[in-house]
């Protein structure tokens, strides 16, 4: 008899799961860290999507997800900002048009507000994305494995004398 699924469909161990399959973990993997077989695993992707969906946030979906984000910060954006609003509120007499009361209310709402490009974002994507235009030129000694050449120490002789 399987362990009970039920444990594992809170949203603690289903974002635990989503990490497993983000890092590049097979579903064999997974399952034996769940400490069931790889059979019981596909039973129960079958009858909780929950289960499916969280393992089919693969490493994948999660370097697309990271790149976008760069993208977006390296570009700038425009993103929806949930803001709450005083608003006061005047009641007038329809007939005589005089102030009947007046009273303040919270109102939210939605703004948008622009997120400029980001300087390091954009630096960080052209080194990486486009090195032969932007990236530095590398040297011999950065590419002999962690080899740093040093200059050769000059002997020491006696100080110069003052003049």
């Amino acid at each position: 008899m399987a362990r009970n699924p039920s444990k594992w469909l809170t949203p603690e161990n289903l974002t635990l799961l989503r990490g497993m399959a983000c890092v590049g973990k097979d579903e064999g993997q997974i399952a034996a860290c769940m400490g069931i077989g790889y059979a019981t695993l596909q039973r129960w992707k079958k009858r909780y999507p929950e289960l499916a969906a969280a393992l089919a946030y693969n490493k994948d979906g999660a370097d697309f997800a990271v790149m976008e984000a760069l993208h977006r910060k390296a570009v700038g954006y425009t993103a929806p900002v949930k803001k709450t609003y005083k608003l006061k509120r005047t009641e007038f007499d329809p007939e005589s048009g005089k102030k009947i009361s007046e009273y303040e209310e919270l109102q939210t709402g939605i703004d948008e507000t622009h997120v400029p490009a980001d300087t390091r974002a954009e630096i960080f994507w052209l080194q990486n994305r486009c090195a032969g235009e932007w990236g530095r030129e590398s040297t011999e000694s950065e590419n002999a494995g962690g080899v740093i050449e040093l200059p050769p120490v000059m002997e020491q002789g006696e100080p110069p004398e003052d003049t």
